[in-house]
């Protein structure tokens, strides 16, 4: 039988001191050293004028690394000092810091981003002014790239617009991330891509369903959004509103008018009311050429989901409230209680 000698107690004893030794030399290197890569996640800003050392002391302030020893290092190594370019980076957990100092020398900054946000129930021309104001393009150009023929290969819902329609209506109401670089385009794509996400596929064949077309339940919920304040009463509306257009008796409904005449505040005189426009309700029976605002999901779903009641006229109070009527002579005494 082979016998096999273990090692003495004098050589483990060496083995030992030799591991603390390694551990202690590793911890007292990553004490001094730092980490040689990032801890977390963010956005760092440089600004204009600082120098390299307060970049490193800004970038421990902040938590990204722990020491500054190793920015020192390779930023020698790099010769970063003099070419670290001002701006917004996008730091990664993990990523080396050599790869970091690379990028601060080159200047890959995130992209000048903007926050901007379209109201429910603005119109087109309300969106490219404020697109405009963000100096995204002009005005000019936004509209004239909101044509449905340009996006109906990605959209297939477009497709039932006519040639001579613009994309009223299916700009969906929300804030959005956008960036100076970007063009009136790539605008009009987030916001059409925001409608498919929001009006899902389940939502639009709910409407065929109930005999509606995508393109009149948006109509008529552009009409809600601009006619109704409260949130809870966009379904009764809804209600009205179709039973006087399934009944063809005309859906009276001054928020179209302000829309031919683009005049959105102040009373409505009896000369608007008398305007000849294909989106005056007044005087057209049915649904305007096509709607009238942009509207939010509730008033999509309330026009896909109208609350039947006995009402046939409705109005709303300055205060916001609105006041339903069964009758013509019920609906003008409210008019001259809540109206004066």
């Amino acid at each position: 039988m082979i016998k096999i000698e273990r090692p003495g107690r004098f050589i483990l004893f060496i083995i030992a001191v030799l591991v603390l030794l390694v551990l202690i030399i590793t911890g007292l290197f990553k004490l001094v050293w730092g980490t040689t890569t990032i801890q977390k996640s963010g956005d760092f800003t440089i600004e204009e004028g600082i120098t390299a050392n307060q970049v490193w002391q800004k970038i421990v302030i902040e938590g990204y690394t722990a020491r500054t020893t190793s920015w020192k290092y390779y930023a020698w190594r790099h010769d970063a000092a003099n070419n670290i370019q001002s701006g917004k980076y996008l730091l990664n957990k993990g990523e080396r810091i050599a790869g970091v100092i690379q990028r601060f020398m080159s200047g890959d900054t995130m992209p000048d981003e903007l926050s901007i946000t379209y109201p429910e129930g603005f119109t087109l021309q309300q969106i490219a002014a404020r697109t405009a104001g963000k100096n995204i393009g002009t005005e000019e150009s936004f509209i004239d790239s909101a044509s449905p023929k340009k996006y109906i290969e990605t959209y297939p819902f477009l497709d039932d617009l006519s040639v001579a329609r613009n994309l009223e209506g299916y700009l969906f109401p929300d804030t959005y991330r956008v960036t100076a670089e970007d063009t009136p385009t790539e605008v009009i794509e987030r916001l059409l891509a925001n409608f498919a996400r929001q009006v899902t596929p389940e939502l639009r064949e709910e409407a065929i369903n109930n005999g509606r077309s995508l393109d009149q339940i948006v109509t008529m919920a552009s009409i809600i959004e601009r006619e109704v304040i409260s949130d809870d009463d966009m379904a009764t509306v809804s209600g009205v509103l179709w039973k006087r257009y399934d009944e063809e008796t005309g859906l009276d409904a001054d928020a179209t008018v302000r829309y031919a005449l683009g005049k959105w505040k102040g009373p409505l005189t009896y000369q608007d009311l008398q305007i000849d426009s294909p989106y005056n309700t007044r005087r057209y029976r049915g649904l305007p050429p096509g709607p009238i605002s942009n509207p939010g999901i509730r008033a999509i779903i309330a026009a896909i989901r109208p609350e039947l009641s006995d009402y046939y006229y409705y109005l709303s109070t300055p205060e916001g409230q609105t006041i339903f009527s069964k009758t013509n002579d019920e609906h003008n005494a409210n008019k001259a209680k809540y109206l004066k």
